[in-house]
């Protein structure tokens, strides 16, 4: 369950999932379960494992992590081989874990993965990504996404590589330097905080340091675009490239912890095109991870192999189809065993032994698969021209000014327009040199020269997107999109069709 979910929505998972015992981490979560107690019978313990803040409650449901530690230590006595009575008889295909989907388009829904589904997903990740009890990895996928199995935990056990966790969301550059890991998992939303990051660092920089960043970018750019197409830097530009490094790469890798990363991997959903350019250009080896719940590891790019704009060639043991329409099957060991309690969607997502992920992809002429967006989200205009909200947003994201975006069309509208979140931090700087006063989000986003910016920050984002793809008309919101209420999932999807009615207005005009 994510951390910051609301009560209603952890009694959901609780209550649809027959669990009978729920393990959180501090007071935070463990008064959401305290609210809805009388909503779950079937809970019998609420297990914590900080204390703080929790010593004077006295209600029977709870219990410290300590204290389980010291009933199995007094159990075990007893039973000294149950742990390994109990391995022995389990097997491959039997359910280990229940994991929620994003619910984009409703509830959740619990996909069962099995131990086999989990393993086979993992050696697949490991065959591409080689590591051994000598690496540090990190991650910053929440427990509650299965990421952290297909890429963090799972791996960890087969190989024994140490796995480390930032501290907090907003610690990750800080513990990542302090950590100096060889390995990175991250989503899109951390790789383009980093971008961000770089950003906001150089319109603070001296004029020495932008000067330098400005002058050896492109040539970072170059030597990546070599190397995604497959070509080896002449002299001229391997001294040129080295140059840069020493002036810039180095001491930037170094800033954002990344300096002795062997591998980084990004998952969960689209990266924007620019900022795996721009990693790439610092000299980080970033791959993108294509994966699902009830698929398992889909694809992933190989040493070599790493094309922008694709998601790599399809995983070990993995056959893939491409229907008529476009949406992508798949079928190996890795795949969910059905919805708890949903034979309905269960029926709809495996089919003849093969899992409809609803994704639409393209295939180009190297094998690697291209990811469109969700199948059910490809737009077309009153032209008949297509687009992929998914692909234009990602686009827009790497706007400096622009935090979050939902496109706008459909077979009724002339051209895309987008309803776009100011970033904060980025604009509020730009505005502070500038002496525009402001207060609050509120105030800052709805300001004409604020709207001007984006506007002419957009003409630039828009001369990287095919023509009928361009975003023709903007409104910048007063709010942040907010999961608690309902506008994003849980990972940060858009969840289009509420936000579609409630913005209709907005829409419309």
């Amino acid at each position: 369950i994510y951390v910051d979910s609301i009560p209603s929505e952890v009694k959901y998972i609780a209550e649809h999932s027959d669990a009978k015992f729920a393990v959180v981490n501090d007071q935070e979560q463990t008064d959401k379960f305290l609210e809805i107690k009388e909503d779950l019978p079937l809970i019998q313990k609420v297990i914590y494992w900080d204390p703080k803040g929790l010593r004077n409650y006295d209600d029977p449901l709870l219990m410290s992590f300590d204290e389980v530690l010291e009933q199995g230590k007094e159990y075990e006595k007893s039973h000294p081989n149950l742990f390994e009575q109990n391995v022995d008889a389990g097997k491959g295909d039997d359910p280990a874990f229940i994991y929620y989907t994003s619910g984009t388009t409703g509830l959740p829904k619990g996909a069962v993965l099995t131990h086999r589904a989990l393993i086979t997903t993992a050696r697949g990740f490991v065959s591409r990504y080689p590591m051994n009890e000598s690496d540090n990895l990190i991650s910053n996928f929440p427990a509650a996404w299965v990421g952290d199995s297909f890429f963090a935990t799972v791996p960890h056990l087969l190989t024994g590589a140490r796995l480390n966790f930032p501290e907090e969301p907003e610690t990750i550059a800080e513990d990542t330097r302090e950590i100096g890991p060889n390995f990175v998992i991250y989503g899109p939303r951390q790789w383009e905080g980093l971008v961000s990051e770089i950003q906001v660092k150089m319109l603070d920089a001296n004029p020495i340091k932008r000067f330098t960043y400005k002058l050896f970018l492109p040539v970072g750019h170059k030597i990546a675009d070599m190397k995604f197409e497959g070509k080896t830097p002449n002299l001229f530009w391997s001294i040129l490239h080295g140059i840069a490094y020493l002036a810039l790469f180095r001491p930037l890798k170094d800033r954002l912890g990344l300096s002795k990363v062997r591998f980084a991997v990004t998952g969960s959903s689209v990266l924007s095109l620019d900022t795996f350019r721009l990693i790439h250009a610092i000299g980080v080896e970033l791959r993108q991870c294509y994966a699902s719940t009830e698929a398992g590891l889909i694809s992933s790019h190989a040493k070599g192999e790493i094309k922008f704009e694709s998601v790599g060639r399809p995983a070990l043991g993995t056959s893939i189809r491409i229907t008529r329409e476009g949406e992508l099957l798949v079928t190996s060991d890795c795949m969910f065993t059905g919805y708890h309690k949903n034979p309905e969607k269960t029926a709809v997502a495996l089919i003849d032994g093969w899992c409809h992920t609803g994704d639409a992809v393209n295939i180009n002429e190297q094998g690697h698969l291209i990811f469109m967006d969700r199948l059910e989200h490809m737009g077309i205009l009153k032209s008949g021209a297509k687009y992929a909200p998914q692909y234009i947003e990602g686009r827009l994201r790497f706007s400096p000014y622009i935090k979050d975006a939902m496109v706008i069309g459909g077979k009724d509208k002339e051209y895309v327009s987008a309803i776009l979140n100011i970033d904060f931090a980025m604009v509020g700087k730009w505005a502070e040199r500038n002496r525009i006063p402001y207060t609050t989000f509120v105030d800052l986003s709805q300001k004409k020269d604020v709207a001007d910016l984006v506007r002419r920050d957009l003409e630039r984002v828009n001369g990287y997107l095919p023509e009928q793809s361009r975003v023709q008309k903007f409104v910048l919101l007063h709010k942040e999109f907010d999961p608690d209420e309902a506008e994003l999932t849980r990972t940060r999807k858009l969840r289009r069709e509420f936000m579609e009615q409630r913005y209709k207005d907005l829409i419309d005009a």
